[in-house]
């Protein structure tokens, strides 16, 4: 069964964090049940919640931080019904993450750039390489 027609994975571009009821990923459909995965989701998108909440905030360390946690989350769903729901979960913070990434290399890069974001830069490409190596 194709892994995207088992979740819904959201776009919040629009950053409002005092949406709370909003969630990144919800469950539509599960090989199991939802029984595997319904604490580890929950925890995800908790995650993604608080890392929309910093990004919103200019805080890129601790949104670079908070999706990098949710990243961690993932590889506790290693039960063969969860594969393909962790491969959608990762490959969603996976971008989150490249577009932080992105957003930061035009904040630091250019006529205007700003020395201020390059630490959150360098923790960022960090990050992702770290991540990316990891699926």
């Amino acid at each position: 069964m194709n892994s995207k027609r088992l979740l819904s994975v959201t776009n919040q571009t629009s950053q409002n964090p005092e949406n709370k009821q909003h969630l990144k990923i919800e469950l539509l459909v599960c090989q199991a049940g939802g029984h595997n995965c319904k604490e580890h989701l929950s925890a995800i998108n908790e995650c993604f919640m608080e890392a929309n909440n910093y990004h919103f905030d200019k805080d890129y360390l601790n949104s670079i931080e908070s999706l990098k946690s949710a990243f961690c989350k993932t590889a506790d769903l290693n039960q063969d019904s969860c594969l393909n729901c962790a491969k959608l979960f990762r490959s969603t913070i996976t971008q989150s993450l490249e577009n932080i990434n992105n957003e930061l290399h035009t904040l630091t890069t250019g006529l205007f750039s700003k020395k201020r974001y390059r630490k959150c830069y360098v923790v960022s490409r960090e990050v992702l390489n770290e991540i990316k190596k990891g699926q």
